[in-house]
């Protein structure tokens, strides 16, 4: 009896005690591992932390993919234009085919591994599960909706990744639309109301937000209507119509109020923004440093680019010497540490106001045009040029030089004067990039003068990714498609009366006129290349209204081609892919 019981016991330990792999598995009880961190809440917040950090990464505080999504498009000329080359910028193997491929894959991995290991988390509740899942599925959709507007069909992948995968494909563009919307419609039915999150947090309203791009995308335009008006009748939002918050005492109005300092969030009143992407000022994790300049990770480098650099502006008198009317960098309406990276095209500059140069978005607090000159002495000392600006500012439209005075911008950095002069160094800009006479203590090198410091640069505001005034223009765009032209002129009113501008009739409603008042309203803000891709217009109105993209000035002498629609599919992905074929855009 005892033979046959040691048989059996030797037999089971056979069978099941000497199971390699299950010996040899390493269990970790006393450290975090990929087998034990995604259980409880806590894991799951740290992991959604990482999404909202690699969507800040990719949009805002990369420093030199800055303004990528903007220059390409109808507003900007890049700021050396005859030496851009956009056959260069836009190569398989440049750095901003790989960046945006890269950057949003690394936001879908991480979402990936989110949605996969909410399952099997047994320290949440059902409810729990649901709303994490939500925020991976949100954040999944923005990375598919990114990439396939800037390269067109890509790999969709929806599951996580755990061994090495060399064998992608590309999938359709409507496959991938097809999950954006899945993703979305799942994450407005299951995020929190945005009454019930933290300030920076996605809330049902962003997921509605997305949802109506994907839902244009796609030509669903009832469906776009639905998701912008499940936004628009939100009873927790609404538009900022009355001053409020930090400045709301000093000189300005309401559209400036929604970009000053500590303005931008529902815990300071504002119940414009649905989501906001957060920086908070020497605070570790939190972005803007205003001890660092080029090297500091994280930063925001939207006045570095956007605004002017007034001190290279100056007049050429009559003797030959060069006078200097401003001072450089000074934190007030002149624009801060601005170097004019990108200045705007006519159309954004002019044309977009000719029939209503009063639009409060175009105001001298929003829109600067006319700059106090600080060299005082400059006046004194030249009686004519005094005459020529009796209120000390100079306009560069309006002030009528005297005699003999000419502009030049004093600057011999291989900047092409006759092709630069005078917009990049003296030029109306958006002041939502700048905090004229509200920076950083630290931020100064002397506040009495507003003297800023040589590491500024930077735009100290937390910024919107999503605001209640682009649920109009979403519901509008639907509504013109759907041909319902007195619906969308009513909600573009909406906005025009919040500015005090004149209103619009049905007639006026069209695509290009809903892409102008984009401009009006949401410009710096929107990722505008992106917009342009999803309407179908991107090559159409660069080429109308970018000077710059065409054979006479272009480096290459090409002119802007419909396949520079897509970026190319980068090169390290598809050598990295050996065991399948990721097949190059056309033209590439």
């Amino acid at each position: 009896m005892k033979k046959i019981l040691l048989f059996t016991v030797i037999s089971a330990l056979t069978l099941t005690g000497c199971n390699e792999d299950k010996f040899l598995e390493e269990k970790a009880l006393d450290f975090n591992s990929a087998s034990n961190s995604y259980n409880t809440k806590a894991d799951f917040d740290a992991a959604t932390t990482e999404l909202y950090y690699l969507t800040r990464e990719e949009f805002y505080t990369t420093y030199d993919r800055t303004t990528d999504l903007s220059k390409f498009a109808d507003m900007w000329i890049t700021a050396d234009p005859l030496k851009s080359n956009i056959t260069a910028d836009l190569s398989p193997s440049g750095a901003i085919a790989k960046f945006y491929w890269d950057e949003n894959y690394k936001l879908i991995a991480q979402a990936n591994t989110v949605i996969s290991r909410v399952p099997n988390a047994t320290a949440l509740t059902d409810d729990q599960k649901k709303e994490f899942e939500a925020k991976g599925r949100f954040f999944r959709a923005l990375g598919y909706r990114t990439l396939v507007l800037l390269y067109g069909n890509v790999p969709l992948q929806i599951e996580e990744v755990t061994a090495p995968k060399t064998d992608f494909t590309r999938e359709s563009k409507d496959k991938v639309w097809a999950q954006v919307i899945e993703d979305l419609e799942y994450a407005a039915a299951n995020l929190p109301e945005i009454n019930a999150v933290k300030d920076g947090e996605i809330s049902k309203p962003a997921a509605n937000m997305l949802l109506a791009e994907a839902y244009l995308a796609t030509g669903a335009n009832d469906k776009a209507v639905n998701a912008a008006s499940a936004v628009i009748n939100n009873t927790n939002l609404a538009l900022m119509t009355q001053r409020f918050g930090s400045q709301a005492k000093e000189d300005g109005d309401v559209f400036y109020d929604l970009f000053r300092p500590n303005n931008q969030n529902r815990s300071a009143g504002n119940t414009e923004g649905i989501w906001v992407i957060q920086f908070e000022t020497n605070v570790d994790g939190g972005g803007n440093n205003t001890s660092h300049f080029f090297w500091n990770p994280g930063s925001f480098w939207g006045e570095r680019f956007f605004a002017p650099q007034v001190d290279k502006f100056q007049l050429i008198a009559p003797d030959g010497t060069n006078v200097q009317l401003f001072n450089w960098p000074i934190g007030d309406m002149t624009g801060g540490r601005g170097i004019g990276t990108h200045y705007a095209v006519d159309h954004l500059y002019n044309g977009i106001w000719a029939d209503n140069f009063d639009d409060m978005r175009n105001s001298e607090f929003n829109w600067p045009r006319r700059f106090k000159i600080h060299r005082t002495n400059v006046l004194a000392d030249r009686p004519e040029l005094a005459a020529a600006m009796p209120d000390g500012y100079f306009d560069l439209e309006h002030t009528v030089l005297p005699a003999g005075y000419s502009m030049t911008t004093g600057f011999d950095g291989g900047v092409n004067a006759t092709n630069q002069l005078p917009n990049r160094f003296m030029c109306g800009y958006s002041t939502k990039m700048t905090t004229p006479f509200h920076y950083p203590d630290a931020q100064y090198q002397d506040k009495a003068t507003y003297q800023l410091a040589g590491t500024g640069g930077k735009t100290f505001t937390d910024q919107y990714f999503f605001r209640l005034a682009e649920a109009y223009l979403l519901r509008a765009e639907a509504y013109v498609n759907l041909g319902k032209k007195a619906e969308a002129a009513a909600d573009i009113n909406v906005l025009r009366t919040r500015a005090k501008a004149k209103a619009v009739t049905a007639d006026q409603m069209d695509i290009d006129f809903i892409l102008d008042e984009r401009l009006r309203e949401l410009v710096c803000e929107e990722k505008r290349r992106l917009t342009l891709s999803r309407v179908g217009k991107l090559a159409e109105r660069i080429k109308k209204y970018n000077p710059y993209f065409n054979a006479a000035n272009s480096a290459d002498k090409k002119d802007y081609d419909a396949h520079f629609d897509l970026f190319p599919i980068p090169l390290s992905a598809i050598q990295a892919n050996k065991d399948g074929v990721l097949e190059q855009n056309p033209g590439y």
